[in-house]
């Protein structure tokens, strides 16, 4: 197995700007290995877009549960040791809550919740969790 980092990812497939650059960028230094995900809730365009960018098909699951489930019966050295995600935004809390709830770490594309008492849960959830959690910027400005 590679030494790099595990990388699972929701959405980001087809033709999303957001997948695009989370590729590029995972693919800078030669850090990570994206081995899995769910790329697209239409199961033909998951598994199709999987094929397009060389990602094997046993580790693109059907949806969002079925990857926590499935993961979690691997080996822990084979598991996503990262899960980022791409989703439309209303999706980022629910889906990074549970993965932090089941141990995972957690790269979440902005913005992270759509309330304030969604990012106080996540907050708390984080605080008893041992995962890590980051948010990415695409870009930064100071004036």
């Amino acid at each position: 197995m590679s030494s790099k980092i595990r990388l699972g990812i929701l959405g980001g497939g087809g033709d999303s700007l957001i997948g695009v650059l989370h590729r590029v960028a995972s693919a800078m230094y030669d850090q990570y290995q994206i081995v899995g995900g769910v790329f697209n809730p239409v199961w033909k365009e998951n598994i199709d877009f999987a094929k397009q960018i060389d990602i094997p098909s046993n580790r693109i699951y059907v949806d969002f549960d079925t990857l926590i489930e499935e993961e979690l019966k691997l080996p822990e050295n084979e598991r996503m040791q990262v899960v980022s995600i791409l989703t439309p935004n209303f999706l980022h809390f629910p889906m990074a809550k549970k993965l932090l709830e089941k141990g995972s770490n957690v790269i979440c594309e902005k913005p992270m919740t759509t309330s304030f008492e969604e990012a106080k849960i996540l907050e708390s959830t984080l605080q008893k969790s041992s995962a890590l959690f980051a948010i990415t910027y695409t870009y930064q400005a100071t004036q």
